[in-house]
C-alpha cells in the first residue's frame, strides 16, 4: 500500500482521497443481472458527475465525504474522553510532587491552562451532534480540534524542560514516567489526527530530550537514545494507523454502495426474472394465482384459482416427492417436476416454505433447456455420437453388471466381438463421409439382429460389440455369429455407390459366474485374433487352447525383443532359377530364428508377432543389411530378394536404411530386388507409393508379391511400375489340373509382357507344376522342388544348374484349355479388325 503523505493542510486532502471509491458495474449476462467491482478508481470530478441525489440534493461524494469526516470525529469524541483521566491525572500527580521544589505560582498557571484545555475538549465535544451536523460544521469542529491538540501538546512540551531544572531525586523518576505516559498517549488521543499526532510526537520527545540533558547532561545519552527510539516507533504507529484508517473508511464506503446495488438488482429481478410465485392451500388446491404464473402454464388466473396443484404435473416419482412434502408442510428446495404444456414435456423446479394459515408458498423456476442439455450431455457420455450405440463407457458399465456378484451364479453371457475388415480401404478411398454412414448402417444392421434387452455397442474405430444374456449352447450362438457375418457382407448402398465390406467376429462366453469382466473381454478378444488369422470374414469361438497359443505369443514375444543382440536371427536363401536355362539367376532371403529351446522356428511362427509388437522395424532393417552383406559374399552377381512387411514401408527411415545398405557393401543398386504385397498399398496408398518410388530411385528393383490374392491387383499394376510379378502360390498349386489355374497363370504373363514386366511363379513342389508353368511362359521359378533354403555358406558358384532337367517334352495341355486358348485368339482377332 502507498505511504499517507501527512502536512499540516492533510485533513482536507485526505478527506477528497477517502472520495474515491471503486467503479461499480453492472452488466447483463444470460438473462440474468450481474455485478462486480472495477478495480479502478474515479476521480473526485468523474465520482460527482456520477453521484446520485438523495432528497436534499446533496451529491454522493459529498455524503462520503460527509461519512469520512464524522468518522474521525466520533473517533476523537471516544479518545478524548478515554484520555481524560489519565491527563488529569498526571497534571496532580506533576502538582504534588514539585510543590515545595518549584516555583509554585509557574506550576499553577500551568496547571490550571491545562485543566482550561481540557474541559473545552470536553465542551466541543459535548456541543456537537455528529448525526445532525452539516458538514461544514463538522469541518470547522475538526480544525479547532486539530488547534487545540497542538496548544496542549506545546503546553506539556514546556513543563518538563522547566521542572527538570528542579528535579532531584524521586522527582527526576516522577518526571521520566509521567513525560513517557505523555509522549505514548498519542496513540490514544491521536489516533484520527494524524497531523496532530506527528506535532504532538515531535514536541514531547524533544521535550524529554531537552530534559534529560538538563538532568545528566552528555551523561543521559542512552535515555536520549531511547526517547528517540520511541518517537520513531510512535511516528511509525501513527502511519500504520492512519493508513488503516484510510483502508477501513473505503471499506465501509464499498460496503454501503454494494448494498444499494444489491436492492436495486434484487428490485429489478423481481420485474425481469423467469421464475413465478406460487401458493398451495392446507388441501393443495392454487390460490392468490399471479399472472406470470397463469402465462407460463398457458391459462387465465380465474381458471387456476381452487385447482389441484399437484394435477399439474406428470405422475411419477418427483410429483410424488412433492405431495409428500406439502403434506408434511416442510421448507424444501429445488425439487424436479414434470409437466405437460402444449403437448410438451417441460421441466421446473419448485422451492417453498410453509407458511402460518397452513399453506405453502414459493417459487416455481423452468428448467427444460437446462435439463435438455443435460440429457445430452449424459447421452454422449454413454452413447456413441456417430451410430447412436452404446459406447465404450456404457458397455463396460453393463458389462460389469452383469458379471458382478448379483449375477455369479446362474447368469449366462456371450459376447461378440466384431472388428470390419475392409473398412480403412472404404474409408481412405471414399472419405469420412461415406466411412461414417457406412458405420452407421452397420450399427442399424447389428441392431436389428439382437432383441430389446440385449446390447449393441461401438467400441471406437470399426469396433463393435453384442451382449446377450443366454444359454443357448456354442452351435447357436456360432449361427447367431454367421448372421453377423452374413448381414456385414451385404452390399451397402450410399450415395448412388455400392460398397462391401466384410467383418471377423469373436465368440466368447461366461457361465455360471466362471469369469469377470475383463476375463470375458480377454476371451473375446482372443477368439476375434484367432478368427482374423483364419482370414476376413471368418469367426472364431474362444477355446482354452487359445490361452496356450496367447501364452506362446507372449513368450515368443519376450524372447524375440533379445533375438538379435543374442545372434540367434540366421538367414537362409532359396535359389530363382530361369526356366530356359535352369540356371539360379538370384536367390529370396528367408529369415529363421535359431531358438535355444524351440530349435528353428519359421517366420510365420513369429513375423506377426514382430508386426503387432513393433519389433519388425529393428527385425527389418538386420535383414537389409545381412542380406546385402550376405549376396556380396556369394560366389557370384546374383540378384537378391527381400520381403517387406505394411509396417516397413510405412517406417520413414526405410529408404535410408536401404541407401546405407548399399553403400557399407557396395553392391550394385539392381542386383537388390525388394518385395511386398498388395497390403502395402492397400493399408498405405499414396504413403506406401511414395516410399516406393523413392526406392526405385536408389535404382533397386521392386517386386509385386503374392500377386492375384488381392481384390485391386490389376489397379496396383497400373499405378506402379513394378519390375516383376510374382504368382501366388494359390494358383500354382493346382495349375497342372485346374483349367481356371492355367488360364489365369497364362493370364498373368501376357499381362506382364504387355507391361514389361517378368514373372516368378512361387511355390513349385513337383515336376508336372514346372513343366507347365515354362510352357506357359513364366520366367522363373522358385520352390522345394528346385532347391530348399539353405546357409549363404552352403551357395555354390555360378553357373551351375539347378539339377532338373528342363527340357523334357512339353506336357500336353488339355483340349478345354487349348479351346480357350483359341477362343481367346479370335476374340482378339476381331478386335484388331474393328480397330482397323
Amino acid at each position: 500500500m502507498a505511504p499517507v503523505r501527512l502536512s499540516w493542510k492533510a485533513p482536507l486532502a485526505l478527506d477528497r482521497t477517502y472520495a474515491r471509491l471503486h467503479h461499480l458495474t453492472c452488466r447483463r449476462g444470460s438473462g440474468l443481472w450481474g455485478a462486480r467491482y472495477r478495480g479502478n478508481i474515479v476521480s473526485r470530478s468523474e465520482y460527482v458527475t456520477e453521484g446520485q441525489e438523495d432528497g436534499k440534493g446533496v451529491k454522493s461524494a459529498d455524503r462520503l465525504r460527509h461519512l469520512v469526516l464524522h468518522r474521525r470525529l466520533k473517533n476523537f469524541s471516544s479518545g478524548a474522553m478515554t484520555s481524560l483521566l489519565p491527563a488529569l491525572g498526571s497534571i496532580f500527580l506533576l502538582l504534588w510532587t514539585f510543590w515545595n521544589d518549584a516555583p509554585r505560582m509557574v506550576i499553577l498557571v500551568w496547571a490550571t491552562v491545562q485543566v482550561f484545555q481540557l474541559g473545552v475538549f470536553v465542551i466541543m465535544d459535548r456541543s456537537l451532534h455528529l448525526d445532525s451536523a452539516p458538514y461544514e460544521q463538522m469541518r470547522r469542529q475538526w480544525r479547532r480540534i486539530l488547534l487545540l491538540q497542538m496548544f496542549g501538546s506545546t503546553i506539556w512540551c514546556v513543563i518538563f524542560p522547566y521542572l527538570a531544572i528542579y528535579a532531584v531525586g524521586l522527582e527526576i523518576a516522577v518526571l521520566g514516567v509521567v513525560g513517557t505516559a505523555i509522549l505514548c498517549g498519542t496513540l490514544l488521543v491521536h489516533r484520527t489526527a494524524p497531523q496532530a499526532a506527528i506535532f504532538h510526537t515531535l514536541t514531547i520527545s524533544s521535550a524529554l530530550i531537552a530534559s534529560a540533558f538538563l538532568i545528566a547532561s552528555w551523561s543521559s545519552w542512552p535515555t536520549i537514545a531511547l526517547i528517540l527510539t520511541f518517537a520513531v516507533a510512535l511516528l511509525g504507529a501513527t502511519k500504520a494507523q492512519e493508513v488503516y484508517f484510510h483502508a477501513a473508511a473505503k471499506a465501509e464506503i464499498e460496503r454501503r454502495e454494494s448494498a444499494n446495488v444489491v436492492r436495486m438488482l434484487l428490485n429489478d429481478y423481481e420485474e425481469q426474472s423467469s421464475e413465478c410465485l406460487w401458493t398451495a392451500g392446507p388441501r393443495g388446491n392454487m390460490r392468490d394465482v399471479s399472472e406470470r404464473l397463469a402465462k407460463a402454464l398457458d391459462r387465465e388466473r380465474r381458471t387456476l384459482e381452487g385447482s389441484s396443484f399437484l394435477e399439474m404435473f406428470v405422475p411419477g416419482p418427483e410429483r410424488d416427492s412433492l405431495a409428500a412434502h406439502l403434506g408434511e408442510r416442510v421448507p424444501f428446495r429445488d425439487r424436479l417436476v414434470r409437466l405437460r404444456l402444449n403437448g410438451e414435456m417441460r421441466y421446473w423446479k419448485l422451492s417453498a416454505r410453509p407458511r402460518e394459515d397452513g399453506s405453502m408458498s414459493g417459487v416455481a423456476r423452468d428448467v427444460t433447456a437446462d435439463r435438455l442439455i443435460e440429457e445430452r450431455v449424459a447421452f454422449m457420455a454413454h452413447y456413441d455420437n456417430l451410430t447412436g450405440l452404446a459406447n465404450r463407457y456404457l458397455f463396460n458399465e453393463r458389462l460389469r453388471s452383469l458379471t458382478g456378484e448379483q449375477h455369479s451364479k446362474g447368469s449366462n453371457i456371450a459376447l461378440f466381438y466384431l472388428d470390419l475388415d475392409d473398412f480403412k480401404a472404404v474409408n481412405d478411398t471414399r472419405g469420412h463421409l461415406v466411412g461414417d454412414r457406412l458405420l452407421r448402417e452397420v450399427g442399424t444392421r447389428l441392431e436389428q439382429e439382437v432383441r430389446s434387452e440385449d446390447l449393441v455397442a461401438r467400441l471406437g474405430g470399426d469396433e463393435f460389440a453384442v451382449l446377450i444374456e443366454t444359454r443357448a449352447g456354442d452351435g447357436l450362438l456360432i449361427e447367431r455369429a454367421h448372421r453377423f457375418l452374413s448381414v456385414v457382407r451385404a452390399p451397402y448402398e450410399i450415395e448412388g455407390h455400392t460398397y462391401r465390406v466384410s467383418t471377423s467376429v469373436g465368440v466368447a462366453r461366461c457361465s455360471d459366474g466362471d469369469c469377470d469382466a475383463e476375463e470375458l473381454m480377454r476371451r473375446a478378444d482372443l477368439a476375434l485374433y484367432a478368427a482374423k488369422e483364419k482370414g476376413r470374414d471368418n469367426l472364431a469361438m474362444f477355446e482354452p487352447s487359445l490361452d496356450r497359443i496367447a501364452r506362446q505369443r507372449r513368450e515368443i514375444e519376450n524372447d524375440l525383443r533379445d533375438a538379435l543382440a543374442r545372434g540367434q536371427m540366421r538367414m537362409h536363401y532359396q535359389s530363382i532359377i530361369d526356366l530356359d536355362t535352369g540356371r539360379t539367376t538370384g536367390f529370396e532371403a528367408l529369415l529363421r530364428w535359431y531358438h535355444p529351446h524351440r530349435g528353428v522356428i519359421e517366420p510365420g511362427d513369429f513375423l506377426s508377432v514382430a508386426e503387432d509388437t513393433g519389433l519388425i522395424v529393428q527385425l527389418g532393417e538386420w535383414v537389409i543389411r545381412q542380406s546385402l552383406a550376405d549376396a556380396v559374399a556369394m560366389p557370384g552377381d546374383f540378384r537378391i530378394a527381400i520381403n517387406l512387411s505394411p509396417t516397413q514401408v510405412k517406417n520413414p527411415n526405410l529408404v535410408a536404411t536401404v541407401a546405407q545398405a548399399i553403400h557399407a557393401t557396395n553392391i550394385e543398386p539392381e542386383r537388390v530386388e525388394l518385395e511386398i504385397t498388395e497390403h502395402v498399398l492397400m493399408d498405405q496408398d499414396e504413403v506406401g507409393h511414395s516410399t516406393l518410388m523413392r526406392l526405385r530411385e536408389l535404382g533397386v528393383r521392386i517386386a509385386l508379391d503374392d500377386f492375384g490374392t488381392g481384390y485391386s491387383s490389376l489397379g496396383y499394376l497400373r499405378r506402379f511400375p513394378f519390375d516383376r510379378i510374382k504368382i501366388d502360390r494359390g494358383f500354382i498349386a493346382d495349375v497342372a489340373s485346374d483349367l481356371g489355374s492355367q488360364a489365369i497363370v497364362s493370364t498373368i504373363t501376357r499381362l506382364a509382357d504387355a507391361l514389361g514386366m517378368d514373372t516368378t511363379a512361387e511355390g513349385i513342389e513337383d515336376r508336372a507344376q514346372l513343366d507347365l508353368l515354362r510352357k506357359l511362359g513364366v520366367q522363373e521359378a522358385q520352390g522345394f522342388l528346385i532347391s530348399q533354403p539353405v546357409l549363404p555358406e552352403e551357395i555354390g558358384p555360378p553357373g551351375e544348374e539347378c539339377g532338373i532337367e528342363l527340357h523334357a517334352p512339353d506336357p500336353e495341355l488339355g483340349p478345354e484349355f487349348l479351346s480357350y486358348r483359341k477362343k481367346r485368339a479370335e476374340v482378339a482377332a476381331r478386335r484388331a479388325g474393328g480397330a482397323a
